[in-house]
């Protein structure tokens, strides 16, 4: 069996294990810290030299928000067919590049921004957590809630590190400089670690396709079509369109600006941004070991009612330590929701169509990360204060985190595989 305890390995590098480390090297540059959250930094100098509006450049997110949920699945169901490497290697050159091209941004060509941030939104879709989460569901079974929450410490150590080199190249060379570094530091970190360590276990490919030429349910997983007859999967579907919305939303674009609004520096509103990624990736590591050994469902939806009291901590306009909470606290959910996704798709619909059932669901997820700064932005744009939007955020994150209590038992708990 593939998620044997035992993997017998010809060489060192062979070890089912370096998977985990690997693939948390990779989330760092993921679509998510690299096109979403580095907007942060870069939203004052870009607007400032360009004379766009904040609202003007967060709405570029938009394009994310179409071109990932679009291709999230196309590449999931790529990956299910062809394998990890086969799909991912190919991309990572073209998700850089794309990455490269926001330095080109002019004042003249507002319209560039939307194809650019589709650009690196789109192929990094398929360099995301879907691509490091398939390979360790196919490698992990007892230990599979752990391995996720470790492999996605990347996206949280990410959010730290990213904005950080951003900054730094900022202040240093300037930002078209930074979006080039980014685009570097991401084709490095990610062809690297898919080429040497990323991929599925021997005979996982064969097995899967002589899974997915049955019709009906098989033990290795359900069809696309029986999982959407679910409850889960619109369940989960609606959780993580509300968490992508709402935590994203304040975390990927408008929270550096919020505090810089309230008087802190852009290196300290920075630092706290960084404190949110240290949250996530404590999360991770919490929630992986929670989910293996505690009833999901119950334990997710206590662990998500943390983020409506850092949104509400925001909403008192309180000076510090507030803010160092708030982040904290929103940190703690992005830490947990793409191990929750992973985790949940394989234990509720298997593996056999991992790849695309996570794509679909991550898919609604990206749209509330593309649409939520943007809707915060036009916000302000409008209101000249964030306070109207943060209010909906908090009720609505109430309702994802109760959505967890109704998911129910496992239909492929441990040792099902």
């Amino acid at each position: 069996m593939a998620t044997s305890e035992a993997v017998a390995p010809r060489a060192l590098f062979q070890n089912r294990w370096w998977i985990v480390p690997a693939s948390l090297i990779g989330n760092i540059v993921g679509p998510g810290p690299a096109v979403i959250f580095t907007v942060n930094v870069f939203m004052v100098p870009v607007t400032t030299e360009l004379h766009w509006t904040r609202g003007m450049f967060s709405s570029g997110l938009l394009a994310s928000a179409v071109a990932s949920p679009i291709l999230t699945p196309i590449f999931g169901k790529l990956l299910d067919r062809y394998g990890i490497r086969r799909v991912a290697l190919p991309t990572c050159f073209l998700y850089a590049l794309s990455l490269c091209s926001l330095a080109l941004l002019n004042t003249n060509a507002y319209w560039a921004l939307f194809i650019m941030v589709a650009a690196s939104a789109g192929f990094g879709a398929c360099l995301g957590p879907i691509v490091y989460s398939k390979s360790i569901t196919a490698w992990f079974d007892k230990e599979r809630g752990i391995a996720l929450g470790i492999a996605t410490c990347g996206v949280g150590l990410g959010t730290l590190l990213l904005p950080e080199i951003a900054h730094f190249f900022i202040v240093g060379y300037g930002w078209r400089a930074a979006y080039i570094a980014i685009g570097v530091v991401t084709f490095i970190l990610s062809f690297s670690m898919i080429a040497l360590f990323v991929r599925e276990p021997p005979g996982f490919l064969e097995r899967m396709h002589t899974a997915h030429a049955a019709d009906a349910p098989h033990r290795l997983g359900l069809t696309t079509q029986a999982a959407f007859r679910t409850r889960q999967f619109w369940l989960l579907a609606a959780i993580f369109l509300i968490e992508g919305t709402a935590c994203n939303g304040i975390l990927s674009g408008n929270f550096v600006p919020l505090l810089t609004d309230r008087g802190y520096t852009v290196a300290g509103a920075v630092a706290l941004l960084g404190v949110s990624g240290l949250a996530a990736m404590v999360a991770r590591i919490l929630v992986g070991f929670g989910l293996d050994w505690l009833h999901g469902p119950i334990f997710s939806a206590i662990v998500m009612l943390l983020p409506p009291v850092g949104v509400g901590l925001l909403l008192t306009h309180a000076g510090a330590p507030v803010p160092f909470f708030s982040a904290v606290f929103i940190g703690l959910a992005i830490g947990a929701e793409v191990d929750l996704l992973g985790f949940f798709v394989s234990r509720y619909f298997g593996r056999r169509s991992f790849g695309l059932l996570y794509g679909l669901i991550f898919a609604l997820f990206v749209i509330g990360v593309g649409t939520g700064p943007a809707y915060l932005g036009f916000a302000f744009d409008h209101y000249h204060s964030y306070d109207p939007v943060l209010r909906i955020f908090v009720a609505s994150l109430v309702v994802a985190a109760l959505l967890f209590l109704p998911l129910g038992t496992y239909r492929y708990p441990k040792g099902s595989e």
